[in-house]
C-alpha cells in the first residue's frame, strides 16, 4: 500500500516563521545573468547582491550544459569563478546565471501577537494554512484508506464497486373507524402519518373500509381469522353456500369487551360448528391496514409497535390509526470502513472459488448488514467439501444466487440467516458537578456504534459498553446497566424470546447483535433522597431519583456513602449544630429502590452524649465518590 502522508501540509508556526523572515529580511526575487564568456576572464560580477545561486549554463562543445557549483565553479563576493582546469563553455558563447536577491527589508520589526504587523502575519498564515490543507485533502482522497464520503466512492468505482445505499424502513398501519360506515372510506396513496417524535411515514398503497366486505377462509380450532376489525359481522356460510336463504354458522357468545378477540378480528365459531370446508365470511370492517414506508431513509424509521399515531391530515372518515407491528428494515448507508474494505477484496472475490470470495460478494448485496463464511477449519464439525453461509440482512433469494455464482463448483454452500439478537433497556449513569446537554446523547451514539460494530457470534462486554463512559465529558460513571436481549423463537417465528442480558452476554454462532436503538436510553441520576422508616427510630430509608424525580428500581447496584451526624448542644440549641460522628458505609441495593440505613449510637465513630446534646439528630448522606449526585440534608434520628 502507498502511505500518502501529507505531502502539502505545512505547520501553522512554519509559515508565520517565513513571512516574519520575508519582512524583517527582504523578499526573495528570482533574476538572471547574462555573459559572453572568454577563457581569459574567469570571474564574473552579478549586477545584484545575489541570495542563491539557481542555475549556471551554457554551450560546451557545441552543447547545452548545465556547470555544477563546486566542480566548475564556486560562488564568492557576489561573483561567479571559474574553477575547473580544462572544462570550460565555448569561446564566445552566453554564459547565463540564474539566482535570487533579497528585495530592501521593509523595516518592520514587531512581529509579536497583537501588533498590527503580527496580526496580519497570523491573518494571511491562517489562510495560507486552510488552503495548504485543502490540498493536502485533494490529494489524499485519491488513496482508498485516506479517501471517505463521496471521494472513496469516487475511488472505489474504479473497481466498478458502489456502495450499498441506505434503506428506507417499512412496516404496516391501521386507519380505523369507531363503528361502521354505510360508504366506502378510502385512504388515499402518500397519506402521511407520523410517531410522537415527528418521525414521518407515507403510505405506499391506496386503502379502503368498506361497507361490507367478504372474505373466505377456513376455520382452525374454531377460530377464523379476518384481515381487518370487525364492527359488525353479518354471517358465516360455506363458500358454496347461499347467504340470501342458507342460515348461518353459529359462533360462540362471549361476555367479554371484545367480543372478536383483542385484536377485534378473531371469530370464535360455537363450539359444535367445525365444518371443514372453505368458508365465507361477510362482516362489516371498521378498519383497513395499508404498506408505509419512511421518508428519511436509515435507522431512525424503525419504530416500536404502536408509536405511529398522528394524523397531520387525516383522512375523511377516518378517527384513528396505529402500527400494531414495528417498522423495520430501514438501514443506514454503507459506512466508509465496510465500503473500503470489500473494494480491497475486489480482485480476489473475482477469482471466486474461496472463503473470502464468498463473503465479500455477499456483502455486495444491498442490505446486507453482516456476512460468515466457515468451512470444515471453524471446528464446527462441517464435512469436506461444504461451507455455512450465515448473512443478515438483505434478500434471501439475491443472495443465494451471488453464493451461487461464486463458490467453486463441488461445493455445497449451506445458507443460514442470521437471527439478530436486539439489546434494549437503560444505563443509569451518575453525573459530575456539571453535564453538557449532549453528554447523554453522545454516551448512547458510542453505546449504539459500539453495538453495531459486533459481527456475526460475537459476544458482548456489558462492562466494555460502561467504560465508554469515561471517555465523555459530564459523566462520572455507569450505576448500572439494566439491558435485556429480544430475539425472535425459531422454532414458532411469530413469537419473541426476551430475557436480561449477562456480562459478557453470549450469543450463538448464527446470531447477531445489534441495538434496538427505540428501546435503549441513557437516564442521568440526579440525587440521594431519604427519610426516617416509619416507626423507626435509628433506621433511614435511602434511594435514589432519576434527574426528574422518578425513583430508580435498581437490580445489583451498591455505593459508598458518608453519613455525617450533626447535634445541637442542650446548653446552647441557637448555636449551629456540632458534628458527632462521620460514618462510612456501603447502601446496597438488591432488586429494590430502598436501600435501609441503621445508625448505631454506641458505634466507636459516634460521640453522642445525653447529657450534653439533644436526641434529635440531623444526619447528612453524600456519595462520597460523586458529588454530582446531590446531597441529603434534611433527614434525623432519635438518640433517646
Amino acid at each position: 500500500m502507498i502511505d500518502p502522508g501529507h505531502p502539502f501540509s505545512v505547520q501553522y508556526k512554519d509559515l508565520i516563521e517565513a513571512f516574519e523572515e520575508r519582512i524583517r529580511d527582504g523578499v526573495e526575487q528570482p533574476d538572471r545573468a547574462r555573459f559572453t564568456f572568454k577563457s581569459s576572464v574567469l570571474s564574473y560580477e552579478l549586477p545584484r547582491t545575489a541570495y542563491a545561486i539557481l542555475q549556471v549554463s551554457g554551450r560546451m562543445g557545441a552543447n547545452f550544459t548545465v556547470f555544477q557549483a563546486g566542480s566548475h565553479y564556486r560562488f564568492s563576493n557576489n561573483r561567479i569563478i571559474w574553477i575547473h582546469p580544462t572544462e570550460f563553455p565555448d569561446e564566445g558563447t552566453r554564459l547565463e546565471v540564474e539566482y535570487t536577491y533579497r528585495e530592501r527589508p521593509a523595516g518592520l520589526t514587531d512581529f509579536n501577537p497583537g501588533s498590527v504587523v503580527g496580526t496580519l502575519i497570523r491573518a494571511v498564515s491562517r489562510e495560507m494554512k486552510l488552503i495548504y490543507e485543502q490540498m493536502d485533502q485533494a490529494y489524499r482522497r485519491a488513496f482508498i484508506d485516506q479517501a471517505t464520503g463521496v471521494a472513496l466512492d469516487n475511488v472505489v468505482a474504479l473497481l466498478g464497486i458502489e456502495r450499498n445505499p441506505d434503506i428506507h424502513a417499512i412496516g404496516h398501519v391501521t386507519f380505523y373507524r369507531k363503528k361502521a360506515s354505510t360508504t366506502s372510506v378510502l385512504i388515499e396513496e402518500k397519506t402521511r402519518v407520523t410517531d410522537e417524535s415527528d418521525r414521518s411515514f407515507v403510505t405506499t398503497e391506496a386503502g379502503e373500509i368498506e361497507p361490507v366486505r367478504i372474505e373466505f377462509d377456513y376455520q382452525l380450532d374454531g377460530l377464523i381469522n379476518v384481515k381487518n376489525k370487525i364492527a359488525e359481522l353479518e354471517g358465516i356460510w360455506l363458500r358454496s353456500g347461499d347467504p340470501e336463504n342458507d342460515t348461518p354458522f353459529d359462533i360462540k357468545d362471549t361476555e367479554t369487551d371484545y367480543p372478536y378477540g383483542e385484536d377485534e378480528r378473531t371469530i370464535t365459531l360455537a363450539d359444535d360448528v367445525r365444518p371443514t370446508e372453505e368458508l365465507q365470511i361477510r362482516y362489516k370492517p371498521k378498519s383497513v391496514t395499508v404498506a408505509i414506508k419512511a421518508e428519511k431513509v436509515g435507522p431512525e424509521g424503525n419504530v416500536n409497535a404502536g408509536t405511529i399515531v398522528i394524523m397531520p391530515t387525516p383522512p375523511i372518515g377516518i378517527d384513528g390509526v396505529v402500527n400494531e407491528e414495528p417498522t423495520s428494515e430501514g438501514k443506514s448507508a454503507e459506512p466508509d470502513d465496510q465500503l473500503r474494505e470489500r473494494a480491497k477484496h475486489a480482485l480476489e472475490r473475482s477469482g471466486n472459488a474461496t472463503i473470502n470470495a464468498i463473503k465479500y460478494a455477499v456483502l455486495d448485496v444491498d442490505g446486507v448488514e453482516g456476512v460468515e463464511v466457515v468451512d470444515f477449519n471453524s471446528g464446527e464439525n462441517i464435512p469436506l467439501g461444504e461451507v455455512r453461509v450465515r448473512f443478515s440482512g438483505g434478500d434471501a433469494e439475491q443472495v443465494a444466487k451471488v453464493v451461487d455464482l461464486t463458490r467453486a463448483a463441488g461445493v455445497m454452500a449451506r445458507l443460514e440467516v442470521i437471527n439478530t439478537v436486539f439489546i434494549l433497556g437503560t444505563f443509569y449513569v451518575i453525573p459530575d458537578l456539571t453535564v453538557p446537554a449532549a453528554a447523554s446523547q453522545e454516551f448512547l451514539t458510542g453505546i449504539t456504534e459500539a453495538l453495531d460494530a459486533l459481527t456475526i457470534g460475537q459476544p458482548l462486554s456489558v462492562r466494555r459498553l460502561n467504560a465508554m463512559v469515561f471517555n465523555i465529558a459530564g459523566l462520572a460513571d455507569v450505576a448500572e446497566a439494566q439491558l435485556q436481549f429480544k430475539k425472535k423463537d425459531l422454532e414458532n417465528p411469530d413469537d419473541f424470546i426476551v430475557g436480561p442480558v449477562s456480562d459478557p452476554f453470549l450469543i450463538e454462532s448464527s446470531e447477531l447483535i445489534r441495538p434496538d436503538t427505540s428501546n435503549l436510553k441513557v437516564t442521568l441520576l440526579g440525587s440521594l433522597k431519604a427519610k426516617r422508616k416509619e416507626g423507626e427510630n435509628l433506621q433511614i430509608d435511602v434511594w435514589i431519583e432519576d434527574a426528574t424525580g422518578n425513583t430508580i428500581h435498581f437490580k445489583n447496584y451498591a455505593v459508598n456513602i458518608n453519613v455525617t451526624l450533626m447535634a445541637y448542644l442542650l446548653d446552647k440549641p441557637d448555636l449551629p449544630p456540632e458534628r458527632i460522628g462521620l460514618l462510612k458505609q456501603e447502601l446496597s441495593f438488591s432488586d429494590a429502590s430502598i436501600a435501609l440505613l441503621t445508625i448505631d449510637p454506641g458505634s466507636d465513630e459516634i460521640n453522642f452524649d445525653s447529657d450534653k446534646h439533644a436526641p434529635t439528630v440531623q444526619v447528612l448522606i453524600k456519595a462520597s465518590a460523586y458529588p454530582g449526585l446531590k446531597t441529603v440534608e434534611d433527614v434525623t434520628v432519635d438518640f433517646s
